[in-house]
């Protein structure tokens, strides 16, 4: 499978997300293994309703919207899920732009 056709199987997913109200600002896949793309691929995801909140709250919805919206032979193609969060600068420390919480799928 190549990475367009895995897009386009996402189409669903991120028009779920925005009906709920939480809207994707962007999808991205990266091969799981650089340079090998027969295998699965991250889907990294970028949404400002979820800056601010626990990743595992990202993490819960998006893959019960992954699992209504994207077909079992699609998701089998998905290695994990990684949100990816804009910079955030505080008084004391800057907090790393991108906080990921791996997810593997069964």
């Amino acid at each position: 499978m190549d990475r367009a056709e895995l897009m386009k199987a996402l189409e669903p997913f991120s028009a779920r997300c925005a009906d709920l109200g939480r809207p994707l600002d962007s999808i991205k896949l990266e091969e799981a293994y650089p340079g090998d793309s027969s295998t699965s691929y991250i889907v990294q995801v970028e949404a400002a309703w979820a800056n601010g909140r626990s990743l595992w709250y990202a993490i819960d919805f998006l893959f019960d919207v992954l699992f209504e919206t994207v077909t079992y032979k699609m998701r089998t193609k998905v290695f994990t899920i990684q949100v990816v969060r804009r910079q955030v600068t505080c008084s004391d420390r800057e907090i790393e732009s991108i906080d990921t919480l791996m997810a593997m799928m069964g």
